[in-house]
Parts: C-alpha cells; structure tokens; sequence
C-alpha cells in the first residue's frame, strides 16, 4: 500500500488526503504561481485524482495557464489557503499545493518549471531537472 499525504487549510476549515503514488513533484516558476503563492515559486505535487479526497468548503478562481490549459485553483473561502488545483492539461491529475501538507518532508520536487521566469532572489534548486516552460506528460505507465 502507497504511503497517505494529509493536509489542510490554515484554519482547518478544509482537510484533504492523498493515497497513492505521486506523479511528480514541482517547483513552478510560471507568474502564475508566484501571484497565487505570494512567493518566488509554488511547490506542487502533481498526483493522480482517483486517489485524492477533500472536505470541507472550497472557493476557487479559473484562468489560462502560461500554457494555455484551463486551469481551475482550490482554497479555502475562510482563511484563503491555496489546497490544489486542476487543469485541461491533464483532467485526471490533481495539483497539491506542498505548504499545507501535514508532513512537509512528504514533498521531494524533481523538477523546476519555467525557470526563466524566476525571480533573481529566488534561486533554482540544482537537485531538480529544470525546464523553461511545461514538459510533456510521460507516457502512461503499463
């Protein structure tokens, strides 16, 4: 059995639950997540949504992503924690924002995306492959 992600919202007015097998951990550069997050990047993990639960009120915001997929983001209406995120790109793939995890050693970013768009203070992990923009997915696993 695959190891359980928990997390919530600040005022824990929202709980979620992963159990399964990431997809990929990211840190995103793309002006998108740094207006979202308030930061120089998000750090997402990207896993599949057949193993994501949530509960508790949800409002959310639509936009184009950077690269051009609708892209729909979660958070809480109460205290305004950013929970996930879902996009056209890839509709059966949930995007867990990594600050509200219970455990934050249950995040491991193996990629930064769209890093010529980070911020001079903001520095690119050197233990991630980096990438200008969105990769494609990886070919579906057997």
């Amino acid at each position: 059995m695959s190891d359980s992600i928990k997390g919530g919202c600040q005022c824990g007015a929202v709980r979620y639950e992963f159990v399964g097998d990431p997809i990929v951990g990211a840190h995103c550069h793309c002006d998108n997540c740094k207006k979202f997050t308030g930061a120089g990047h998000a750090s997402n993990l990207v896993v599949p949504a057949d193993g994501f639960t949530v509960s508790g009120e949800l409002s959310n915001f639509t936009y184009k992503s950077e690269a051009g997929n609708d892209m729909v983001r979660y958070f809480c209406p109460k205290c305004g924690s950013p929970i996930y995120g879902t996009g056209s790109g890839n509709p059966k793939a949930v995007v867990l924002r990594a600050g509200g995890f219970d455990d934050p050693g249950a995040f491991k970013a193996r990629v930064s995306l769209f890093t010529p768009n980070a911020a001079p203070w903001d520095h690119i992990d050197e233990n991630t492959a980096s990438f200008d923009a969105m990769p494609p997915p990886p070919p579906p696993k057997d």
